[in-house]
């Protein structure tokens, strides 16, 4: 089934919102964990930007998890 861009980028970020507060992470404590800004951590959960693959590495890194784990929605 394909997506339009719109809700990959909303799904990706319900995903990533859904695993930093099952994780019990705040915005800011993830992002710093991640090494990225706490602001573009917020846009990415809520589908603004086209996040970069170095920057999903980076988060699904801090959360201790596969990169394929969080594209599995």
């Amino acid at each position: 089934m394909s997506i339009s861009e719109e809700e990959f980028k909303i799904r990706l970020g319900k995903k990533i919102e859904d695993l930093r507060t099952s994780t019990d992470f705040g915005v800011r404590e993830l992002a710093l964990k991640a090494d990225i800004e706490h602001h573009q951590l917020i846009n990415i959960q809520k589908g603004r930007v086209d996040a970069r693959i170095c920057t999903l590495k980076k988060i699904a890194d801090a959360l201790g998890i596969e990169l394929k784990v969080l594209l599995d929605f």
